[in-house]
């Protein structure tokens, strides 16, 4: 039986007004972003009341997290092409059959990334050169979001799924819910309200593990209840040969590119980490202010995702040329004028999270130098979005490694320990190398080559 409403879906991304549709996807990720950054900004802004040493744990954590969770997340990105564009061609059986594959491989993957994650932590920080007074706050942090990647992972596959059927605000509300949640329970697990025990850091981690959840277990639910048109069933849920071939094909790239992507960040952060607390702490402060800056173009880059690929998959190709011109239109402009407001508004935005004058000091030069590759760098993250709508990833994931290791990493050395600019030397590697890879990843957008989908279909919609 059909959902009409998914059929609407379906139609709208197929043919409706361009910017009309990207903004109708991408508004509920926007606002569920906006929120879901309090995962983040609600630890920040209460370990910050704890000292510079709390609010630095998390900070020099995320890198590392974000390693781990890069594996599961450029196959889960995979998952995008391919459901996306079996939808759009009308397939429904292989749509169900790629959800169901996806939940069971990021289900194994998790909770084989949380034992590892858990076991190598407390070495893989001292590696980073964690400064003494962050350390052990560091470790209690980490390995309790360890113990919770399965239950955040199985989220990030429902986001998925949803996400490439066209459907954009059930996950959003989903994450809105958690969200909220997190907000509730982060100063109670912090500092011991209503009788629970005081536990700072590993409250923190311990609040966004429990919240996090909850768009897990609802959205396993629905999948399997029936869902915007398709259905997961138990058969649906094996891993077959064929399924797993392609999403190594394509996610084997995403995975790399974000693999190295995060442990480039990884050694950023050990790079930043030489410099002290002050420094750590400004930096983290400032990426925390991009991210916010950037919860817009993460909504309309998803939105991109799924729009173009599901005109690929329907062999619609000006159609997907012209989502993603308009894609870069946007964000670019965007990208723009928030980086003028940050720019502007340096020092009492970051006093929101640290009112430490030495914090504030550096926070600011760090935002004078980044704030003009801005706009190139969500460029880059557009190019992104449309190698993975598209399941053209190779290019990107190269593009991604030149900019991290060889622009931001080898360009950092030379600056700050070489040359001897100091943290002024990491901030400008960063900046150069948002402008270059933003430069060359509109040129490879222009050339066109992911203009050709990456299915075979079998079956027309409903069959």
């Amino acid at each position: 039986m059909k959902d009409e409403r998914a059929e609407v879906f379906r139609d709208r991304i197929l043919n409706g007004p361009i910017v009309k549709t990207l903004l109708w996807l991408a508004y509920p990720i926007i606002l569920a972003n906006l929120v879901n950054l309090s995962y983040n900004l609600v630890d920040a802004f209460w370990l910050g009341k704890l000292g510079k040493a709390a609010f630095g744990a998390p900070t020099v954590c995320w890198p590392l997290i974000m390693l781990f969770y890069s594996v599961g997340m450029g196959y889960a990105r995979a998952g995008i092409a391919l459901i996306s564009q079996y939808y759009g061609a009308g397939d429904k059986r292989l749509t169900e059959k790629s959800a169901g594959n996806l939940f069971s491989s990021i289900a194994i993957v998790a909770l084989l990334l949380s034992l590892l994650g858990y076991t190598l932590a407390p070495e893989a920080l001292k590696l980073m050169s964690v400064p003494s007074d962050i350390y052990p706050l560091a470790v209690s942090y980490i390995r309790v979001i360890f113990l919770g990647i399965p239950l955040s992972f199985l989220g990030f596959a429902f986001n998925t799924i949803a996400s490439a059927l066209g459907d954009t605000k059930t996950p959003s509300r989903l994450n809105i819910i958690s969200v909220l949640f997190n907000i509730v329970l982060d100063p109670i697990l912090i500092f011991g309200l209503f009788g629970f025990p005081k536990m700072g850091v590993i409250g923190a981690a311990l609040a966004t593990v429990v919240s996090r959840s909850l768009v897990s277990f609802v959205g396993g639910y629905l999948l399997f209840k029936g869902f915007r048109g398709i259905k997961i069933g138990l058969k649906d849920l094996k891993i077959e040969g064929w399924w797993l071939k392609k999403v190594i094909s394509i996610g084997t790239p995403l995975t790399i590119q974000q693999s190295s992507n995060s442990l480039g960040f990884t050694i950023m952060m050990s790079l930043v980490s030489r410099y002290g607390t002050t420094i750590v702490a400004a930096y983290g402060v400032v990426i925390r202010l991009i991210n916010i800056l950037e919860a817009f173009t993460w909504g309309i880059n998803r939105a991109t995702s799924i729009m173009v690929g599901q005109n690929i998959g329907a062999e619609r190709y000006d159609r997907a040329r012209a989502i993603a011109n308009m894609s870069n239109i946007l964000i670019a402009g965007s990208l723009t004028l928030g980086s003028i407001f940050i720019y502007g508004f340096r020092e009492q935005l970051i006093a929101v999270f640290i009112n430490k004058p030495d914090v504030i000091v550096e926070g600011s030069k760090l935002i004078q130098i980044l704030a003009i590759s801005i706009p190139f760098f969500g460029l880059f993250f557009t190019t992104g979005a449309i190698a993975s709508g598209s399941g053209h990833t190779k290019i990107f994931a190269l593009l991604s490694i030149i900019r991290l290791w060889v622009l931001r990493i080898g360009l950092s050395i030379i600056l700050s320990f070489i040359l001897g600019l100091g943290p002024e030397g990491l901030w400008i590697a960063m900046s150069i190398s948002n402008i270059c890879i933003g430069i060359a990843s509109f040129l490879w957008l222009k050339r066109g080559t992911w203009l050709k989908r990456v299915i075979e279909v079998h079956s027309p919609m409903g069959g």
